[in-house]
């Protein structure tokens, strides 16, 4: 089923209204483990059900797709928080008012500050927007729509493409692609999905050979999901500190994309690569500096140890010369999630905070 309109069975309806009503209560997605355990609580399984749901487009790590949540892999960490995206306030009328109103509002801004944008005949100009715009030409927004906006964008086709950021202070930014002016027709949000559907579908079939047979493609092999915890990354990016993280958000991006591509080369290299990079967070210069000397409790204590040895196969990924053995080095080699993560969450306690300008 790849239609996003049509009607969802009632166990499905009721996976997306329990993540609604947190969403509305608390202004961010509950943790996949509130999810699970809710629906235990219904004998419904989440993670059947979730799968279940209609998605247009590639349904592997290859391709784009859009569907009723931001989910795409499958498999979610207790700790991982899926989004609803705009579609499903199809389903869930609660959302609408909140959401996906508001997202159509700043739709119709963005397609005005793409086209009004000043362009050189000398260099090439991207057209950037942040909170301050949107404020100015949408008005009367919903409280706090403004502060979850990023979040509300991330998943939608319409706003994809294109860098982003966000400054020490906490404001953030994001290029306009050209692309946005696909939906300069769009007035409702059943017109949005409906585009947005035409679009990844377009997309997908520009993207099969032209010879591609029309037997249904083989079952994917499920995929590993974020391997650092994307509520961490989001922490960090907003985190206000001395330090520049633009190089160790990058290595956990790109950590997470081989992660969830099963690529266990780079994923080791990567990951050495973090250990090497945060030790003056911790007022440190080597990764045995941060095991040894910062003070973890007993269990974090242990993961940093087994960090600390994971740095011999990490060697041998990087050294090893061509030989006639063959490499057995695998994705299941790395060191399981929860111990980097709580590296991490290390580096967001013991960063330093930036210092505040005179007389604030």
């Amino acid at each position: 089923m790849n239609d996003l309109t049509l009607e969802l069975s009632r166990e499905q309806t009721v996976l997306l209204t329990t993540m609604a009503h947190q969403y509305l209560l608390e202004g961010a997605w509950p943790v996949w483990q509130y999810v699970v355990s809710t629906l235990d609580g219904l004998d419904l399984d989440a993670e059947e059900l979730i799968r279940s749901l209609p998605r247009v487009g590639s349904r592997g790590h290859i391709g784009p797709s859009y569907g009723l949540t931001s989910h795409i892999g499958h498999h979610l960490a207790e700790d991982d928080q899926p989004a609803l995206t705009v579609a499903a306030s199809l389903h869930v009328p609660e959302l609408q008012p909140y959401v996906a109103d508001p997202f159509l509002r700043v739709l119709q801004t963005l397609i005005q500050l793409q086209r009004s944008a000043p362009i050189s005949t000398r260099e090439v100009t991207r057209p950037q927007f942040g909170a301050a715009d949107i404020e100015k030409e949408t008005p009367g927004l919903p409280r706090g729509f403004l502060d979850r906006l990023p979040g509300v964008l991330a998943p939608e086709p319409a706003t994809w493409g294109g860098s982003s950021g966000t400054a020490p202070d906490g404001v953030w930014w994001r290029e306009l692609r050209r692309e946005i002016r696909k939906y300069r027709d769009v007035k409702t949000i059943q017109e949005y999905v409906q585009a947005t559907a035409r679009f990844i579908t377009a997309q997908v079939e520009e993207m099969l050979p032209a010879s591609a047979p029309t037997v249904p493609a083989p079952a994917q092999v499920p995929g590993l999901g974020a391997y650092i915890s994307q509520r961490l990354i989001a922490d960090l990016e907003a985190k206000d500190t001395v330090f520049e993280l633009d190089k160790l958000l990058a290595l956990l991006r790109e950590l997470n994309a081989n992660h969830a591509d099963q690529h266990s080369y780079a994923c080791q290299m990567l990951l050495r690569a973090v250990l090497d990079h945060i030790p003056p967070a911790f007022g440190q210069t080597t990764f045995a500096g941060v095991v040894d000397n910062v003070s973890w409790g007993k269990t974090d204590k242990a993961y940093m140890k087994t960090l600390s040895a994971f740095r011999k196969p990490a060697d041998d990924v990087l050294h090893r010369q061509l030989s006639t053995q063959p490499s057995h080095i695998e994705i299941h080699d790395l060191p399981p999630r929860s111990y980097v993560n709580a590296l991490l969450q290390g580096v967001l306690a013991h960063l330093p905070a930036a210092p505040q300008p005179h007389g604030s």
